[in-house]
């Protein structure tokens, strides 16, 4: 009598999946298998289905939108898309886990963190007792490598990092060893640094425990770093399925193809401008014709030898000083020092602050150095980068910049105009010089004015006729028809918002535009975009650009120069390129060790 092994079932089987709205089917019966220990990325543009797949494998789906198909997780738990809430309520937390985009919204202001983790191992009973629960909770805190993780269990959410908040709900998700990990941009909001933290910390988890994992992004870099197979989704579909090197060695689709091409900051055409998913010379499929390609995937293609990116205007630099670095934290340095007279000029710049609550009872409270003496000029016409993670001083510095703010000490001095103690009136006219693109649009932007009150809202002394001509002009110079001007901020995507907002800074006609974190919270191929357009107006109206990032793939794309930031210090400040492919200090080191290169994982998987 012989016998045959019977195939491993898959932790997670999903089988012809749709969702649907009121008005449209939103997935279009999709099918995938995660076996048991597998780490597979689920990647796509916002809108293309991704969240709705985790949502609908958690059961979380909002009431107004209807799922059909099947889902199955090992163990013989049944369909999930038509249990019970109370059964999906047990499989939560214990068998499944999910990890959010941002922990804030899914951590409890009111309770302790420790409190927290313990409170999903009591929910479902996996320990004999609170007590140790708690214990348990800190033993938790400590495998995510939270830093005196006995002290961070009594710690309120606000009290902790993004980064700190984030290993939180790692450990919450892994707190009762569930078979499958779910993680939706678990590390879009963190600084490059940081992600790579908690990329490594996820892999290293999931690899020991032999947990299945689904890690959704719109980044393939990230994807790479952590995972051994990649889901591509395109408006509802799975369009391609296989291993990291297949995916980005030898995409099949064309959606794949331009989605890469999108990514990778170091690619660019012969304008030298980033490729997007719209202006990519791969064409998009119609509805029908994706449909027949999901039957006859397309036939491998030769790959195409990317053009490597160079700043436009790096050649005709006549400002760029020697590579400097900072090598004794008291030595005084002038870092991009200009000769002669610079459009921004910055000396012994200090910005100290007091923090509440911090210090002992009727004792002072401790004093916060955000920037320490920084000394550096900017040239007329030239993009210069600020990099740091968060708490290095780049907000700081750009408030600052942008006379937001007074400084505790030094100058700051911007078309010979000294801004440390102006007075209000005295820079009316450096507000129409100066403009600021910041991170997030909606929050700019105010919700009950429509667009052509936003972009003409910093205009002074114009007729209404010309005020119209001159919003028209510029929301056609940002890519925006004009029959936009009578819609909310809330009727466009994000991309769109942040036109709004480079219109609305550009509008005055400036003469320095900065742009704090403009890009971050942006899909690859919208980052694309407004890259793209950032560089095209700032050659168009003559601007000098402060670029102020966490990312220094966008920097480097961005920018002729950087200033590295760390702990209110310049400690590094060149060429954009050479600090990027010689970094002398340190902490540039890390953050250039810590920036997912398309390029590199690509040559990686190659190899």
């Amino acid at each position: 009598m012989t016998t045959t092994d019977s195939p491993i079932e898959p932790t997670l089987s999903v089988r012809n999946l749709t969702v649907n709205s009121a008005f449209a089917e939103l997935l279009h019966g999709i099918s995938f298998d995660i076996a048991p220990g597998e780490r597979v990325g689920l990647i796509g543009e916002s809108g293309s289905g991704k969240s709705l797949t985790a949502t609908s494998v958690m059961g979380l789906l909002p009431e107004t939108l209807a799922a059909n198909g099947e889902i199955h997780l090992a163990g013989g738990h049944g369909d999930l898309v038509h249990a019970s809430e109370s059964k999906l309520s047990q499989l939560r937390g214990n068998t499944m886990a999910m990890v959010f985009q941002e922990p804030m919204t899914a951590l409890n202001p009111l309770m302790k963190v420790g409190a927290q983790v313990a409170e999903i191992m009591t929910q479902h009973r996996t320990v004999p007792s609170g007590q140790t629960a708690a214990a348990r909770a800190v033993e938790l805190l400590a495998q995510v490598k939270l830093p005196k993780p006995a002290e961070a269990a009594l710690a309120f959410p606000h009290q902790l990092s993004g980064g700190q908040r984030q290993r939180v709900m790692l450990a919450m998700a892994m707190a009762n060893d569930p078979q499958l990990l779910l993680c939706d941009e678990p590390t879009t909001a963190l600084d490059v640094t940081v992600q790579a933290e908690v990329l490594r910390l996820i892999e290293g988890l999931v690899t020991e425990r032999g947990t299945s994992l689904l890690f959704i992004t719109h980044d393939i870099g990230v994807v790479a770093e952590v995972c051994e197979r990649v889901l591509v989704m395109y408006k509802g579909d799975i369009v391609e399925d296989g291993t990291v090197e297949q995916v980005i060695t030898n995409p099949q689709h064309p959606y794949t193809k331009a989605l890469i091409a999108a990514s990778n900051l170091s690619v660019v055409d012969e304008r030298g401008r980033l490729h997007t998913i719209a202006t990519s010379a791969i064409t998009l499929p119609t509805a029908a014709e994706l449909a027949a390609a999901l039957e006859e995937p397309a036939a491998p293609t030769a790959p195409v030898e990317p053009t490597i990116a160079t700043p436009a205007s790096a050649s005709t630099l006549d400002f760029v000083i020697p590579h400097q670095r900072r090598t004794d934290p008291d030595e005084r340095i002038i870092f991009n020092e200009i000769e002669g007279e610079p459009l921004i000029r910055v000396r012994d710049l200090t910005r100290q602050y007091k923090r509440r609550g911090g210090g002992k009872l009727f004792g002072k409270p401790p004093v916060v150095h955000g920037l320490r003496g920084l000394d550096f000029d900017v040239a007329k016409g030239q993009r210069f980068g600020i990099v740091g993670e968060s708490g290095s001083g780049k907000s700081t510095l750009m408030r600052l910049m942008c006379a937001l703010d007074e400084p505790t000490g030094g100058s700051i001095t911007v078309s010979g105009q000294e801004l440390a103690g102006a007075k209000e009136r005295e820079l009316r006219d450096f507000r129409s010089q100066v403009q600021i693109v910041f991170q997030d649009p909606m929050g700019s932007l105010d919700p009950r004015m429509k667009v052509e009150q936003i972009v003409a809202e910093p205009l002074r002394g114009v007729s209404r006729d010309e005020s119209r001509e001159r919003v028209i002009a510029q929301l056609e110079s940002v890519g925006l028809d004009a029959d936009v001007m009578h819609r909310h901020p809330h009727q466009f995507s994000g991309g769109q918002r942040q036109r709004i907002s480079i219109a609305r800074a550009l509008i005055t006609r400036p003469r320095v535009l900065v742009a704090d974190e403009a890009v971050s919270a942006l899909d690859v191929s919208v980052r694309a975009q407004v890259l793209n357009l950032l560089s095209d107006l700032v050659d168009e109206y003559a601007l000098t650009l402060l670029f102020v990032s966490h990312d220094l793939g966008v920097i480097r794309h961005a920018c002729d120069t950087v200033a590295v930031l760390s702990d209110g210090r310049i400690v590094e400040c060149g060429p954009t390129d050479d600090v990027y492919d010689n970094p002398l200090h340190p902490y540039t080191q890390k953050l250039v060790s810590a920036t997912p290169s398309i390029s590199e994982l690509a040559g990686r998987a190659r190899s």
